[in-house]
């Protein structure tokens, strides 16, 4: 009977029982098996309700709606979903919602009830096939950014060995200026030594203050090369000692270089030789 004031002829007439035409929810999870072997959780929301025109049919056809559904739509998930991929899964969902919705109103039309959505909530992997899935994805970016990043290395290497190259030449010139300069002075010395009576003392100081700069010089280059080898150590991780260089120096071995320097260039017949210089330092 339909919303209103009605009279029951009692006792040929009794009310039965009563029917609801709200919309009613009904949620139904389940376990599939996809084309490749991967196993899911399919959750799907039903809404339906009972058609006011086939009351009669909803109340005496059916002593339990919610079961007939349920049974429908795991035949119809368990039918479907293994013929596809989980991808094409993931892909296709509005289209499985849309054949679920036309076979249960198909089935439930005969039994006075109406089926309004048929929606799939949620579609979830077994945590080790998101777990992989999720490295593949990672796996191909990482493929994707292989080359971007050689390309950036070479870019570093091209630009640093630019970098050391005009360090170089920079470098260069300004060994070549500094030894200009001092062939220029040291020919303006050998004029003043012309010039000078005292010659001995004067090529004394400047045969001193050449060794000085050399101890200077070799001091210096052997602290760069430590401070470059522990640097290098340390990026390696490397925790080698550096190599030391000792010398030992005195300022009267300048007068002995000074002495054997003269003996050899005034005993003409004998040739200047290294290793003689070398066994006074």
């Amino acid at each position: 009977m339909k919303p209103g004031m009605h009279v029951i002829k009692w006792p040929m007439e009794r009310v039965a029982g009563r029917v609801s035409v709200r919309i009613r929810q009904l949620d139904v999870d389940c376990v599939c098996k996809s084309w490749d072997h991967a196993f899911l959780n399919v959750s799907v929301s039903i809404h339906f309700e009972a058609n006011v025109h086939q009351l009669f049919q909803s109340f005496y056809s059916l002593s339990s709606p919610s079961r007939q559904l349920i049974s429908h739509t795991l035949d119809v998930l368990r039918s479907t979903l293994p013929t596809m991929s989980l991808d094409d899964i993931f892909a296709s969902q509005e289209s499985i919602a849309l054949d679920l919705h036309r076979t249960l109103n198909g089935h439930m039309n005969q039994y006075g009830f109406t089926i309004q959505y048929a929606l799939l909530t949620r579609i979830q992997p077994n945590d080790h096939v998101r777990q992989s899935m999720n490295e593949i994805e990672a796996s191909k970016r990482i493929k994707e950014s292989i080359p971007h990043r050689a390309e950036a290395i070479k870019l570093e290497c091209v630009k640093k060995a630019e970098a050391n190259a005009e360090r170089a030449y920079l470098h260069g010139v300004g060994v070549a200026r500094q030894r200009r300069e001092i062939a220029r002075g040291m020919v303006e010395t050998v004029k003043s030594l012309n010039d000078n009576d005292d010659a001995k003392a004067t090529m004394d100081l400047l045969l001193l203050t050449q060794y000085l700069d050399v101890l200077a010089a070799v001091g210096g280059s052997s602290k760069r090369a430590e401070n470059e080898s522990s640097s290098d150590h340390q990026n390696n991780g490397d925790d080698s000692s550096s190599t030391s260089l000792l010398l030992s120096h005195m300022p009267e071995t300048v007068f002995q270089i000074r002495d054997a320097i003269s003996t050899q260039f005034v005993a003409a017949s004998t040739p200047v030789k290294v290793e003689n210089l070398l066994e006074l330092v």
